[in-house]
């Protein structure tokens, strides 16, 4: 009886539909969700295709698909690509994809669930676009042999093409890739010669510079070899003699090099096709094809021509060799025998009876016939021991292969100097991997009293043996893929290697997929590797890039279908454990009078802090004890012997000292922020306390927001770890001053700029507010900062320039790692803040001190006020230059010109 798949391969296959692993159905041009097994893709995330067709199994074996069954469907998909995957650096925009001419087969099994990929153009909104689930667009096209990326555009939009040619393409595709050079010259309008009259393709034709019309090379006459060099222009004859007749007659005056060009098109402002959501228009499966500079217009109107981009041809005399023929051939070494000379030799006698060199050699066979009956032999170590290998060598050059095989039998264990190490050794040889960071023989053999080369030697032994344990341990979860692919909705494989548990946590976790089983997550208390969340209804397993064990279903599932972690902390991270209240004890008391004691008051509940608005860490929260104003010392810059039960914050402690003003207003802010409180009327009333309260006193006695300083470029502290006392605020740009807030509407109070639209507004009016701050971090190049040192800022796993940043409530920012002013990095015990304004905001100790510091900027100040001179002009004559000048505003007049208007009286 014919098999299913013979059935299918001689009746014709014919499938339009499937069931994908999830069991949703899949339809061909669906775009879908691909991944191999967990443990094949190394923990990559989801692969993003669209299915071209469907294959039956005997048209699809593909090697190493031993282990998929043999009656199970496969499919045929069209690859998009990550950026990422391209480049290898992180991307903000995560719904980005490259589209690609590049298939792959897999078993219908892989297909995880659908998805939806559309051309920018051809979505209306495109952030509503990118902030629904499982949506993605493309602009650009990469193609993975040239390694380059092409424009990808609408058929509709490319003016700049024969009719005949366009109207092909319209039917058959819905896009164009072209390189970046060739945009503007396919969207500009319709280009013909004027002497044939047909359509002038860029690289065949030339502009004349004074009549801007376009001419093919070949038409003029006589025919043009080559473009002008870069540099030079060219021009047609009816121009060029008109242009003579101008310059002998001195009409034609050398202002200018000619006309302008007349306003090409741009892909940055091209309008828009009208959206629509009819299917894209395809040719043998295929929306696109290639058409740029290296295409000949007349070739795309055959259907067999390649629709792959192509590159510059390597076809000609400085690419190929020149191969003779074979006449040649045959003629020249011909030629080549005759030129050499005939060479006669005269073998040497031999004495009777010696024999010739057949005694001195040694067959290789020989030895390998030896070796072959070396590995037969039962010994104490493995054939494949180096040691045993080089006896059986040197037995065998030393003794010959029969008595070297009766020795080799006779040796024992001793003799192989073997590696034994206790328990203990093996301990301490880890301990010093790991505080090494890799094998340092010398350093871990005087620990151990062991020689160097001994340490190396079973180091070999030791990795060999945790390998061997990790593949074993592979193999077996191999096993079971076959069994379950078909019924398993899930990613199979076996465990991160470097992260496998011992046999009993593994038999209570579902190691054969990506996801862990309830028992497990269960029994083992899981935190997100993420957002550090512990309640989850699934628990997904951690790629090798992220450090954890577990994320949960929002995070694990983000990373696995568009590839980005978001760090941000969930709610339930922030709260504190809260404790279970204690129950009311039973009280004995006097039954005759039925009196009891009374239970004790609770004790007040500590506030949180006034910055972060967190509790955490308590070890660090110090509280005023005139003002009840809490805050971490990190987070308000407090010294840790200032730290105790009679901390008094700023403002109190001036109260007692009257070093700095009474009045606490910030210097840096607008002196009435009424019209922004009242214009956000959704906000909800301020705590007694929040960062706006936190203020630190400047070098002029006045006082300062800790978030307007720190965000103020050109201020800086005295002591960055205590943010005190502010110095620089007489250098601040007079740009920042004289701008006004787009939220409060005032020119009061010094400006920063959002990062990405450049909008000015008061820091604590974007705190106000609710606009994003937190800091990013950017590649070290000194080009770019026009420094001769850059600090270099580590904070977690980022490092490079740390630079504060603000962001309005428009910007789509999900995927960029900012990082939060208050988040804590767990290796240095700092919160971000910190670690700016101790690297960026300390003024270095060579300055000087306070009092010669602000002396030089003031020095600086009136420099530059000293130097801006009233400028004035004659209101007649117009000259800036005079004696004395007369008169004021409009009526301004120089010495001569007032002098002709007075009374000839006075000139006698």
């Amino acid at each position: 009886m014919p098999s299913r798949a013979s059935d299918m391969a001689t009746q014709g296959f014919t499938l339009n539909s499937a069931k994908a692993a999830n069991g949703e159905t899949v339809h061909i041009n669906d775009y879908v969700y691909v991944s191999s097994p967990w443990s094949e893709r190394d923990g990559t995330p989801y692969i993003i295709a669209r299915i071209l067709d469907f294959l039956p199994p005997s048209s699809a074996i593909k090697k190493g698909s031993s282990k998929i069954p043999p009656n199970e469907l496969h499919v045929r998909l069209s690859l998009y690509y990550r950026p990422s995957d391209i480049s290898g650096r992180s991307v903000s925009d995560f719904r980005l994809l490259l589209a690609a001419i590049h298939t792959i087969i897999e078993p219908i099994s892989v297909v995880r669930g659908r998805c939806y990929v559309r051309h920018k153009d051809k979505i209306e909104d495109l952030i509503k676009w990118k902030h629904t689930p499982d949506h993605f667009y493309f602009v650009k096209f990469f193609d993975p042999y040239i390694k380059r990326d092409y424009e990808v555009l609408r058929t509709a939009a490319v003016n700049n093409i024969p009719p005949d040619v366009k109207e092909v393409l319209l039917q058959r595709y819905e896009y164009l890739l072209m390189e970046k050079e060739m945009v503007a010259d396919l969207l500009d309008t319709y280009r013909s010669c004027v002497i044939c009259e047909k359509w002038a393709a860029s690289p065949d034709t030339v502009r004349c510079e004074l009549c801007k019309k376009f001419y093919h090379m070949q038409c003029l006459n006589p025919p043009l070899a080559a473009k002008p060099a870069k540099g030079y222009s060219w021009g047609c004859l009816a121009c060029t003699i008109q242009r003579r007749k101008d310059v002998e007659s001195e009409k034609y005056r050398f202002t200018s090099n000619g006309g302008s060009a007349p306003p090409r098109g741009k892909a940055a402002k091209k309008e828009k096709a009208a959206v629509n959501d009819k299917p894209d228009v395809m040719f043998r499966g295929w929306p696109w094809r290639y058409f740029g500079m290296y295409t000949r217009a007349e070739d795309t109107l055959n259907p067999e021509d390649l629709i792959y981009p192509r590159a510059v041809t390597r076809v000609g005399p400085k690419f190929q060799a020149n191969v003779m023929s074979w006449e040649q051939q045959v003629e020249a070494e011909r030629r080549r025998q005759e030129s050499l000379e005939t060479l006669t030799a005269v073998e040497r006698g031999f004495d009777p009876g010696e024999k010739k060199h057949e005694s001195t050699i040694t067959l290789l066979t020989a030895v390998g016939r030896y070796m072959d009956a070396v590995a037969q032999l039962q010994m104490p170590v493995p054939p494949y021991d180096v040691r045993r290998l080089n006896k059986a060598v040197e037995s065998y050059t030393a003794m010959g292969p029969d008595k070297a095989l009766k020795y080799l039998q006779s040796l024992k264990l001793s003799d192989f100097n073997p590696i034994e190490w206790t328990d203990e050794e093996t301990r301490i040889f880890e301990q010093a991997l790991e505080k090494n960071g890799g094998l340092d023989a010398h350093s871990t053999g005087k620990l151990l009293g062991k020689r160097a080369a001994e340490v190396l030697k079973f180091s070999y032994t030791w990795k060999n043996k945790k390998l061997k344990t990790e593949n074993d341990l592979i193999r077996q979860h191999r096993k079971v893929h076959a069994a379950h692919a078909r019924n398993n909705n899930r990613t199979l494989g076996p465990p991160s290697l470097g992260k496998i548990r011992s046999r009993a946590e593994s038999e209570n976790s579902d190691d054969e997929g990506s996801l862990y089983n309830a028992s497990f997550a269960t029994i083992n208390r899981m935190q997100c590797a993420a957002c550090s969340t512990r309640t989850s209804n699934v628990w997904w397993k951690c790629p090798r890039t992220v450090a954890g064990n577990a994320m949960c279903e929002s995070c694990g599932s983000n990373y696995r279908k568009y590839g980005v972690i978001s760090f941000v902390k969930a709610e339930d991270a922030k709260r504190p454990e809260k404790k279970e209240p204690k129950g009311r004890r039973g009280v004995k008391g006097d039954t005759a009078s039925g009196a009891s004691t009374p239970v004790p008051s609770s004790a007040p509940k500590l506030p949180p802090c006034s910055c972060c608005r967190k509790m955490e860490p308590k070890s660090t929260m110090a509280r005023c004890k005139t003002c009840t104003f809490s805050a971490h010392s990190g987070c308000y810059g407090i010294p840790p012997e200032a730290m105790g039960p009679n901390w008094e914050c700023e403002l109190c402690a001036n109260i007692g000292t009257e070093e700095s003003h009474l009045e606490p207003r910030c210097v840096l802010c607008p002196r009435d922020n009424s019209a922004l409180v009242a214009r956000i009327k959704s906000k909800k009333l301020p705590a007694d306390f929040d960062m706006l309260s936190a203020l630190k006193p400047t070098e002029g006695c006045r006082w300062a927001h800790i978030l307007c300083s720190a965000w103020m470029p050109e201020v800086q502290y005295a002591n960055g770890g205590t943010f005190r006392p502010v110095e620089g605020i007489s250098t601040i740009a007079s740009s920042r001053w004289e701008a006004t807030c787009t939220l409060c509407g005032q020119q009061d109070g010094a400006k920063i700029q959002c990062n990405d639209c450049a909008t000015y507004v008061h820091p604590s009016c974007a705190y106000i507010a609710g606009y994003r701050f937190g800091f990013e971090f950017q590649l070290a190049k000194p080009g770019r900062w026009h420094r001769d040192t850059i600090t270099i800022a580590k904070f977690k796993d980022e490092a490079g320039v740390m630079t504060p940043g603000c962001w309005c409530k428009g910007h789509d920012l999900e995927g960029r790692a900012i990082y939060d002013m208050f988040e804590v990095d767990p290796d240095q015990g700092e919160n971000a803040l910190q670690i700016y304004s101790t690297l960026y905001k300390t003024i270095p100790a060579t300055d000087g001190f306070a009092l010669l510091r602000k002396a030089q900027r003031l020095d600086r100040f009136e420099e530059i006020e000293s130097t801006s001179a009233p400028v004035h002009s004659c209101s007649s004559c117009g000259i800036d230059v005079s004696p004395r000048w007369h008169g004021a505003g409009a009526t301004t007049q120089c010495h001569q010109c007032w002098f002709r208007t007075q009374p000839a009286v006075m000139a006698a």
